[in-house]
């Protein structure tokens, strides 16, 4: 009888550090994020070198109930007045590599830092590749105000 009281005792402890590891191990995207994307190359004026125009991205990521990830891509590019709000396609994790599909426009990879504050990637639409550092802002659920693009513009939650 204690033989067996030991060995139930053992398979909890087991099973209850397998999930400590394992919750410890899952990356906690949950949360707003918030980047700027570079629309095109730099241009030149006059000789001189100009920065090319920045749209401001959001990227509200959540988990849902069946433990998968999704979420919305917001983007305020030049000269539109509101947002393009787009759902996320599939959200990966491979090792430490993080994969955010936007269907019918690119996808985002990279890595979460160490401190779970930053993701360091890069931007993927058709040929064209850009460095896309998103920095989390709060929460998924948050108001999003893209008001250093065009004041007052708030995209709906």
């Amino acid at each position: 009888m204690r033989v067996h009281a030991f060995a139930l005792l053992c398979s909890a402890l087991i099973i209850f550090f397998v999930g400590i590891a394992t919750a410890q191990s899952a990356l906690p995207l949950d949360g707003k994020w918030e980047g700027t994307l570079a629309e095109k190359g730099t241009t030149r004026s006059r000789g001189a070198r100009q920065s090319s125009p920045q749209s401001p991205v959001v990227v509200r990521i959540a988990t849902a109930s069946d433990g998968t990830y999704g979420g919305e891509w917001l983007i305020a590019s030049s000269g539109k007045p509101i947002p393009d709000i787009v759902d996320l396609g599939e959200v990966t994790i491979d090792n430490d590599v993080i994969r955010i599909s936007v269907p019918s426009h690119g996808v985002w990879e990279g890595k979460l830092s160490s401190d779970g504050l930053t993701l360091a990637g890069e931007w993927r639409q058709g040929s064209k590749t850009t460095p896309l550092v998103l920095r989390r802002t709060g929460n998924a659920d948050e108001p999003v105000s893209f008001s250093s693009f065009s004041p007052g513009t708030t995209a709906p939650r």
